[in-house]
């Protein structure tokens, strides 16, 4: 009697493993520290000299000078030159921050401020396209953002603890790129057979033009929705203001936020791809959108509290599902690649943004606005999920299609 070995549809990504999960994870949180450690960046320039216009000036072009290289570097990264991008940004960013970090000069610490950014602008193209390069983009995403979420934590409480000057702020953005550089020799390469699907052979919702496409809705979608989100996290203060939130309630509210975006990635992190990703995201930002008008409407400081809370960790969720959706359209990270960078673009205008709407329409046009910007994105990013899925399916069926067939087992 013969019978066949069953195989299991193949899949060109790689397996998650310790050295390249160390190198994606933590490039990209090289990549976006700059961001999460405004707050001590904004105070150590201010102890240079510079008032909170000139320092929110240079923080955004810092911002800026890598969202723009991220967008421009992501063919680079999606191709064999990933890790030897990923090494020349990275370098330049641990010489540019150590220079901020010990040179007693404003000019010398805003230029290595603002090319530091430069640098690590690569690592946030590089690290993007390869989250696209392993298996199941759900479940490494959040992942990654799990284990970014932790570090900056970390990071966050050590660097008051050591005190917020202009060594311990850009010393820690040298360090962390340092350690970036040493780990990029590992970044997993792009996966052979990683064009898309030829639609003949596989899922019409696949075809490579719809690919592109969504890939290029998504680079406009996910920046305008995560400029919403925060536009309310930074204007968390004025917020708490409104309804009389103190300053240490409203810090305690924004850590246990932080916390719920641990709890946000947590979930997509053990559900993996099981959950899909068109259904979840079109309920948490259903969710969300309803939250944010809410925030608008909220009289009562401990509601305020809770609903920043929620916020946070609904985000946490659905921008996991961004990335993964984003890595899900193409192997080679052709679309995870560019999304930081775009999505930086927008988060470095969200303060001014946010200030602006507050300031001409009041705190309930505001949040409504940002409200209803979830709600306009739930179409396109539906069907973006849904090619998305519908991507890896035909990728996986293509690379079987081409590898060779399975051995036949003779039993007697």
């Amino acid at each position: 009697m013969n019978t066949h070995t069953a195989t299991p549809i193949a899949d060109p990504r790689f397996p998650l493993t310790l050295r390249n999960g160390s190198a994606t994870f933590l490039i990209a949180l090289a990549s976006l520290m700059m961001a999460n450690l405004a707050p001590f960046i904004m105070t150590a320039l201010g102890a240079l000299g510079f008032d909170i216009i000139e320092s929110g000036n240079v923080l955004t072009w810092a911002l800026l000078a890598s969202a723009v290289v991220g967008l421009a570097t992501a063919r680079l990264a999606s191709g064999r030159a990933r890790r030897p991008l990923a090494m020349a940004g990275l370098a330049l960013a641990v010489v540019a921050f150590t220079a901020a970090a010990l040179v007693p000069s404003p000019a010398i610490t805003v230029t290595g401020l603002i090319v530091g950014g430069a640098g690590v602008g690569a690592a946030i193209s590089t690290s993007g396209a390869a989250i696209a390069a392993l298996r199941n983009p759900n479940r490494v995403a959040a992942t990654s953002g799990l284990v970014n979420r932790v570090l900056i934590t970390i990071v966050l409480a050590a660097i008051p603890i050591l005190g917020i000057t202009q060594g311990s702020v850009f010393g820690a953005l040298a360090l962390i790129s340092l350690v970036g550089l040493a780990l990029a020799a590992w970044l997993p390469d792009s996966p052979e057979h990683a064009e898309p699907a030829d639609v003949t052979t596989s899922l019409q919702i696949a075809e490579p033009r719809r690919i592109t496409v969504a890939g290029i809705v998504i680079l406009l979608v996910f920046p305008l929705w995560g400029t919403s989100e925060d536009a309310i996290w930074t204007m968390a203060p004025a917020l708490g203001a409104a309804v009389g939130l103190g300053e240490q309630p409203l810090g305690f509210a924004l850590s246990l936020a932080a916390a719920g975006g641990i709890v946000g990635m947590l979930i997509v992190t053990v559900l993996g791809n099981r959950i899909g990703r068109a259904v979840p995201l079109a309920i948490a930002l259903a969710i969300g959108g309803a939250l944010k008008i809410w925030i608008g409407f909220a009289a009562d400081p401990a509601l305020l509290a809770a609903l920043i809370i929620a916020v946070n960790t609904v985000y946490a969720f659905a921008f996991t599902l961004y990335v993964a959706t984003a890595a899900g359209l193409d192997a080679r990270g052709r679309w995870s690649g560019p999304l930081l960078g775009a999505y930086l673009v927008g988060s470095s205008f969200a303060p001014l943004i946010g200030g602006a709407f507050i300031e001409w329409f009041g705190v309930p046009v505001f949040t409504l606005i940002t409200g209803l910007i979830s709600f306009a994105v739930i179409i396109p990013t539906v069907v973006i999920a849904r090619i998305s899925v519908g991507a890896e399916r035909a990728l996986a069926r293509s690379a079987a299609a081409e590898s060779p067939a399975p051995a036949v087992q003779a039993e007697a």
